[in-house]
C-alpha cells in the first residue's frame, strides 16, 4: 500500500506524537509498504520535498497552540499537487490542526479513505490561557476541528480506550479501534548504558551522581498536572532524602513551573532540561531511576512506554476511569497513587532500594511492558487500513 501519514510535528521536535509516527513509519516500511510523512516546519520558507527520507515538510507559522506552530497554508496548490502525485491508498491523520486539514484535502483529491488517530484532547490546547473567556472561544473552535476529523474519518484509532470519552465530549458517536502503542525497545534499552555513560549524562544535566533521580518527559502543559508533583516534593521530600526531579521538555507552562519551584523553595531538587533531541532520550532515561506521571486524564504517553523500556519503575496518578494505570502492577513495576503523601512514600520506597534490587526491578519493568513491537503495531494498522478502504468503497458506490 501507499500510505501518507500527516502529523503537525516530527523529529527533531520532541513529542509523543512525533515518536509514535516515526515508530509506525518504520513498522510499515518493514512490511514493504511505501510510506511518506507529511509534516510542517518553521525552519523553511517554501515547501521542501525529501523523497529519500520519506518526509515532506511544509512551511509553518508560529502559533500559541500546544505545539507552538502549525502549517501555514493547507490550500497551497503546489504542495497539494505534489503530495497527490504519490497516489495514496490511505491517508492517515495524526492531528486535527492545519496539517490534518491538508490530509483531508489530499484524501478528497486522491479519492482514498481517511484513518484518524486520537493522540490528545481538543480542550488541552489552550488550557494555559489566563482569560476564561478566551479559553472558551479557542476551545470552541478546537472542538470543531476535532469534530471535522471525526466526521471525515472512515476509521478512528487510539492507543487508549479513554479516546471514546473524548469523542463523547465532542458530541459525536463513533467507535474507536484500539491499537496499543509501540516503542523501539531495541533503542530504548538500559542495557546499552554503562556506569561511565550514566555519570557523564548526569554531569551534563547537573544531577548528583549519587542521588535517586525521578524524571518526567513531555510537553509542559496544564493537563500534565506537574504542579501536583512539585507540591508533593515541597511538602514531603527533604534534601536529606537525596532525591532529585528532572523535567525534560518545554511548553506553555515552563516559566510558570519554574516560578512554582522558586516559590516553594525546591530549586535545588528540581532540574529543567528543556527541549532535547529524541536521539539522546534513551541515555537520559537510563541515567534516571524512576518515571513520574501525574496527569489525571491523559492517554498513554510514548514517554511512559519509553521509560519502562529503559527499566524505570513508574509512579502514575490514579485517573478518573482507572484506565492508564492498568499497565502498572502495584509494587512490581511501579505504583499507583492518589495523594501527594502516597506519591512521596512510594518515591522514597524506590529510592531506598539497594543496587541489586534496582537491577532486578529494571528487568522486571522492561519485561512487564504491555505493548507491541513496531511491526505488530504496523500489522494492526494494516488491518485498520483495509477496513477503511472497504468502508470508503461502500460509501462511495452507494
Amino acid at each position: 500500500m501507499r500510505i501518507l501519514l500527516f502529523t503537525e510535528v516530527l523529529a527533531p521536535y520532541v513529542s509523543g506524537i512525533s515518536s509514535y509516527v516515526e515508530v509506525l513509519k518504520n513498522g510499515l516500511e518493514k512490511l514493504s509498504h511505501q510510506v511518506i510523512v507529511v509534516t510542517s516546519s518553521v525552519h523553511i520558507t517554501q515547501a521542501q520535498y525529501s523523497q529519500k527520507e520519506g518526509v515532506i515538510r511544509c512551511p509553518a507559522r508560529k502559533t500559541n497552540n500546544k505545539y507552538g506552530y502549525e502549517c501555514k497554508n493547507y490550500n497551497d496548490a503546489t504542495i497539494i499537487n505534489f503530495i497527490s502525485s504519490f497516489n495514496p491508498d490511505v491517508v492517515h491523520i495524526h492531528t486535527d490542526t492545519k496539517i490534518g486539514y491538508l490530509g483531508l484535502v489530499i484524501a478528497d483529491k486522491s479519492s482514498c479513505p481517511v484513518v484518524f488517530t486520537i493522540h490528545d484532547y481538543f480542550m488541552d490546547r489552550f488550557a494555559a490561557d489566563k482569560s476564561r473567556m478566551m479559553w472558551n472561544v479557542k476551545t470552541y473552535f478546537e472542538k470543531q476541528h476535532f469534530r471535522d476529523m471525526l466526521d471525515n474519518a472512515d476509521v478512528i484509532t487510539s492507543s487508549c480506550s479513554r479516546a471514546a470519552l473524548f469523542i463523547q465530549k465532542a458530541d459525536r458517536k463513533r467507535k474507536v479501534m484500539l491499537i496499543h502503542s509501540a516503542t523501539d525497545t531495541s533503542r530504548f534499552d538500559y542495557h546499552h548504558s554503562t556506569k561511565a555513560s550514566i555519570r557523564k549524562m548526569r554531569q551534563k544535566l547537573g544531577l548528583s551522581p549519587k542521588a535517586t533521580v525521578a524524571v518526567f518527559a513531555g510537553k509542559l502543559t496544564v493537563e500534565k498536572n506537574l504542579e501536583f508533583v512539585l507540591a508533593a516534593f515541597a511538602q514531603h521530600i527533604k534534601r536529606s532524602d537525596n532525591i532529585q526531579l528532572l523535567i525534560v521538555g518545554d511548553g506553555t507552562e515552563t516559566e510558570y513551573l519554574k516560578g512554582v519551584c522558586r516559590s516553594l523553595k525546591i530549586n535545588e531538587m528540581v532540574f529543567f532540561a528543556g527541549s532535547v533531541a529524541n536521539t539522546i532520550m534513551p541515555d537520559i532515561y537510563s541515567a534516571c531511576d524512576i518515571y513520574v506521571c501525574s496527569s489525571d486524564d491523559g492517554l498513554v504517553s510514548m514517554s511512559f512506554l519509553e521509560a519502562m523500556a529503559c527499566g524505570l519503575p513508574v509512579l502514575v496518578k490514579e485517573d478518573k476511569e482507572k484506565i492508564v494505570h492498568k499497565t502498572i502492577n502495584n509494587g512490581v513495576n511501579g505504583f499507583v497513587y492518589k495523594k501527594k503523601s502516597e506519591f512521596a512514600r512510594y518515591l522514597k520506597t524506590l529510592s531506598e532500594l539497594d543496587e541489586n534490587k534496582r537491577k532486578r526491578i529494571k528487568q522486571i519493568v522492561r519485561d512487564s511492558l504491555v505493548t507491541t513491537d513496531e511491526t505488530s503495531m504496523a500489522e494492526r494498522y494494516e488491518n485498520a487500513y483495509q477496513i477503511a478502504i472497504q468502508k470508503y468503497r461502500k460509501k462511495r458506490y452507494k
